[in-house]
């Protein structure tokens, strides 16, 4: 028969062993959680990869040899210590685990939401169709609307403007009436004559028509009052008009355009597509943002091209070649863009990257500010931007990508402030000194909110493990072809004339050059 003392003694002792095998089973599932998702991540290069697993498994060893070994009879002291020390030992490690587990797999849903592995523009509605009354009107809703007569054009637009009718009908609750005519401008032009109350009309067809000579003041003649997003599923009940014109979809043949091998050893060409808006969601839209950026990862070189939005080049559209200003190519789709420059400068074009400013600001700041060599001293909206190094935070550098007026370049200036931009994130990003590693998951996170790619996720990982792996500093180097003023109608707008830039022939000879020697491996 045990005496009380050894009673004790036997229950202290089972105890201390449930407590011992709890801690290491604690600290043993977190250890392989983690050291799975860090070895399914694909973006952690392979020297901090294999620390991490080993720094685990040590700490697992340390933890059972001081749970397990060594710990002395009964209530010891320096069995209680080490039983302590392996309890915050496990309790660092779980909570570590847990941590980095979130990290990782907010990495890898962000690079997800980056890389859709298709255009930004295949997932945006077929079209955006626009409620518009005169300036002068006091509607300020849908509602507001419901009495009146709006106008629709017939055309290729014409299904879309009888869904968006459906969606207001639908929306206030009773049928609406309508007026078709021939053409926008007819419409627009019984709007201004007071023959209608509202139009609706495509936003991309405001966009086009703001641009011209006739329709300069456009915007500060009607005021919007609504947008309808037009998805395939609003134009199962609305008959075909054979009627109406017909573009064919412009697509870039996938095994062309794809990088025929390792992303890491093969040179590639991504199109910089982007335009002045905040707006996260991306729609097919005109872009101001037309930078081509040649990748050799060999040779650690990059070419940043900037293309001016009023380039007057062919529209790939058009059957006849018919020629349009660059930035109408998006209101297409990005596939649109591509071709367009693919057949300027006699490259193919691998994949696109659509650019907001939503996340542009937090980005910047997550890598802790740029610095840039600014050519030209101005100010706008409340900034002043000195000639010489300035550095930029986050909300800086969108005020400088934006602005254009400044400058009596116009837009050519704003392209190469942006490349610019661009430029400094790419050294500070690569730079020995980077914050990439400490605000690994914000920088990322930044991302989501900035950038839609074509390039598929799997390629984007093996880029950054090959980045985080040797941290190379890359030579960025930017060119911009130029052009000369004039006055044309563009396939997008056949009937007004509007500003272009008619190219420069040996600018963009020499545009082409560079990608040549960048894709070639040769410095330039």
């Amino acid at each position: 028969m045990i005496n009380e003392e050894e009673y004790q003694e036997t229950q202290g002792s089972g105890l201390r062993k449930v407590f011992g095998v709890v801690v290491f089973t604690a600290q043993l599932i977190a250890s392989a959680i983690l050291s799975a998702k860090a070895l399914s991540l694909g973006l952690i290069p392979d020297k901090y990869l294999y620390g991490i697993v080993i720094t685990l498994w040590l700490s697992l060893m340390v933890s059972a040899l001081l749970l397990f070994v060594g710990v002395g009879h009964g209530g010891s002291l320096k069995g209680t210590i080490k039983r302590i020390a392996a309890f915050f030992l496990a309790a660092i490690i779980c909570v570590v685990s847990v941590f980095g587990y979130k990290v990782m797999d907010s990495a890898k849903s962000a690079l997800k939401e980056v890389s859709s592995e298709k255009t930004a523009s295949e997932d945006a509605p077929l079209a955006v169709m626009s409620l518009y009354v005169a300036a002068s009107d006091p509607a300020k809703s849908s509602s507001d609307c419901r009495e009146y007569i709006i106008g629709v054009a017939s055309g290729f637009n014409g299904r879309f403007s009888k869904a968006a009718l459906n969606k207001m009908s639908a929306e206030t609750g009773r049928a609406i009436q309508s007026v078709e005519y021939d053409s926008e401008d007819e419409m627009i032009e019984a709007l201004y004559d007071g023959e209608i109350s509202a139009i609706l009309i495509s936003s991309a067809q405001v966009e086009i028509l703001s641009e011209t000579e006739a329709y300069s003041d456009l915007g500060g003649k009607i005021r919007l009052i609504r947008e309808y997003d037009i998805n395939a599923a609003d134009m199962v009940f609305i008959p075909k008009d054979p009627a109406s014109a017909s573009i064919p979809e412009v697509t870039l043949p996938q095994d062309d355009t794809s990088v025929d091998g390792t992303i890491t050893k093969t040179p590639f060409i991504l199109y910089l597509s982007g335009s002045d808006t905040r707006n996260k969601q991306f729609k097919t839209s005109r872009s101001d943002v037309n930078i081509l950026m040649a990748v050799n990862p060999n040779t650690k070189q990059i070419l940043l091209l900037n293309t001016p939005r009023d380039y007057y080049i062919p529209n790939p559209k058009s059957a006849d070649g018919d020629r349009d200003k660059l930035t109408h190519l998006g209101l297409y789709g990005v596939n649109c863009s591509m071709q367009g420059l693919s057949d300027l400068y006699g490259c193919t074009i691998n994949y696109s990257v659509q650019i907001n400013f939503t996340g542009f600001e937090t980005l910047i700041d997550q890598l802790g500010g740029i610095t840039i060599n600014n050519p030209q001293s101005f100010t706008t909206v409340g900034y002043t931007f000195k000639k010489g190094t300035i550095t930029l935070n986050g909300k800086e550098a969108l005020v400088y990508a934006r602005e254009r007026h400044s400058f009596a370049t116009g837009d050519n200036m704003r392209g190469q402030n942006q490349m610019r931009i661009i430029t400094a994130m790419i050294k500070k990003a690569t730079s020995s000194k980077s914050q990439v590693l400490k605000n690994y998951n914000g920088i990322l996170n930044a991302l989501s909110g900035m950038f839609k790619t074509s390039m598929p996720s799997s390629d984007i990982e093996k880029l950054i493990k090959m980045q985080l792996g040797d941290m190379a500093e890359w030579k960025v180097t930017s060119y911009a072809v130029t052009g000369k003023n004039g006055s044309e109608t563009s396939y997008s707008s056949p009937k007004y004339k509007a500003y272009v830039m008619w190219p420069d022939d040996k600018s963009v000879a020499e545009g082409a050059d560079k990608i040549k020697r960048v894709m070639e491996g040769k410095e330039i």
